[in-house]
């Protein structure tokens, strides 16, 4: 089956990670240890960087700054003068964007859609290497280790927005980075393994399959949220439905984001995370704490 080839900025050469012995056919996922380096090492965090900036539509988000509003409003005439309008700080007390000049926050409902447009970016990326894999035009290691860093880029970026910014993205927020999406590139060495068994073929399916590994953005920013609250000793929070989504209901094994939303403000320890539902990654909720 041959499909469209829409396309694609040409995407780094990926030498062998390791070499092979006799004539094995298939790719070796990444180990634990692997994949815990790969998530830690920072080298490439311009790349993260740079995505937020091309596709978000919050320019500069990521690159707030750390002045708190006092130091802002005695620095008037300063901030007016060689700053943009745009220019954001994080407002720690309050755990939220403001920008630099007027001192107003920055809306959650614009930071949030700055999340799923870099989504979607990586989503039409994934499928368009997808594409190039069914249609036999890259190998399967380098499909893989593309999907690694095309995934590694996109979350980066949607945790660091979580948190205000590149100047908070300390080492222990690097590890905690690491920790959240791990379980993402296990799902994905799974995918790996079900293409060299045949059980997943090589046909559209794949195609609309990769394409949701980059979804699971809103699921990574409103996880760091969650702990971020629990943290500064929120005890309560409810799932809140987003404007226009199809919302799923209870399964036969996963609860639904209708009946979470409706249980109202729950205690943390008993709140379904987003992700957690039937919709799975698919899920644009948001959390509200208290």
């Amino acid at each position: 089956m041959t499909l469209p080839l829409s396309p694609l900025p040409a995407l780094p050469v990926f030498l062998p990670r390791r070499p092979y012995a006799g004539q094995v056919q298939f790719v070796l996922p990444y180990t634990q240890q692997e994949t815990v380096e790969f998530l830690e090492d920072n080298s490439d965090l311009e790349d993260s960087l740079m995505l937020w900036e091309a596709k978000s539509g919050v320019r500069g988000l990521l690159n707030a700054t750390l002045t708190g509003m006092k130091h802002m409003q005695q620095n008037t005439v300063k901030f007016h003068s060689n700053r943009s309008l745009v220019e954001t700080f994080f407002d720690f007390a309050e755990g939220i964007y403001r920008y630099l000049i007027s001192g107003r926050r920055v809306p959650t409902s614009r930071v949030k859609l700055g999340v799923l447009r870099v989504s979607r970016a990586q989503s039409d990326a994934m499928r368009q290497l997808t594409i190039r894999l069914v249609n036999g035009e890259v190998s399967q290691e380098y499909w893989y280790k593309s999907m690694r860093k095309l995934m590694k880029d996109q979350y980066r970026a949607s945790y660091i927005a979580s948190i205000g910014g590149v100047d908070n993205y300390t080492r222990s927020e690097v590890s905690r980075f690491g920790w959240k999406v791990r379980p993402h590139y296990r799902w994905l060495d799974n995918f790996l393994m079900e293409l060299n068994t045949g059980k997943q073929p090589m046909n559209g399916f794949a195609v609309n399959r990769a394409g949701m590994y980059a979804r699971a953005g809103n699921g990574i920013y409103q996880g760091s949220l969650f702990s971020i609250a629990e943290r500064n000793g929120m005890t309560m929070a409810k799932r809140v439905l987003s404007a226009n989504d199809d919302h799923c209901h209870d399964g036969a094994t996963r609860p639904g984001c209708v009946e979470q939303a409706a249980r109202g403000f729950v205690p943390m320890s008993q709140a379904v995370q987003i992700g957690g539902c039937s919709c799975f990654s698919n899920c644009l909720c948001v959390w509200s704490f208290k």
